[in-house]
Parts: structure tokens; sequence; C-alpha cells
């Protein structure tokens, strides 16, 4: 029984970085198909929030939501003639 509970604290150690760790992840398979994709530097994060940016190879850029429910867009870019539209 005492095993049982040190994995369980175990396990919630490695809880910390686990969206880190995913949304590493999830960025690393979808590298082939987008211009550019890395974690976000500039919105914070957390346990189990991240955020990472991508730019697809037509040009659109996006910020995206990783949580516990999945993956959201939450930003959305419209890039026209070199002016930066916010679509919300």
């Amino acid at each position: 029984m005492a095993t049982a509970v040190n994995k369980d604290a175990e396990s919630d150690d490695d809880e910390c970085g686990t969206m880190r760790i995913e949304a590493e992840g999830a960025i690393k398979e979808i590298q082939f198909a987008v211009a550019f994709a890395e974690l976000s530097s500039k919105l914070s994060r957390s346990d189990d929030l991240v955020y990472f940016n991508l730019q697809t190879k037509e040009g659109e850029l996006f910020c995206v939501e990783l949580c516990i429910q999945g993956f959201r867009v939450s930003l959305y870019v419209e890039v026209l003639h070199c002016t930066i539209n916010i679509i919300s």
C-alpha cells in the first residue's frame, strides 16, 4: 500500500509540466505542415494551461491554447498587405 501512495505522489510531481510536454509533442508532430511553431514566450503558462504560436504555410498566424479539455484557437491574426487585423 505504501508503494501506491509513493507512486501517486510521484505522478503529482510529474503532472507539473504535462501540458508543456504535451504542447512540445504537438509542435513536433505539426512542424512538417506549418511554416513556424513554438511555445509562447509572452503568455503565462501553468501546470494545466499552455499557449503556442504557429504560422501556416499560407501566412496565417494563430495562438493555440492547450489545456486538459484539448486544443482551442485563442487568437487568429489575418495578415493582408502587411497590415495585421485581429479577428475576434
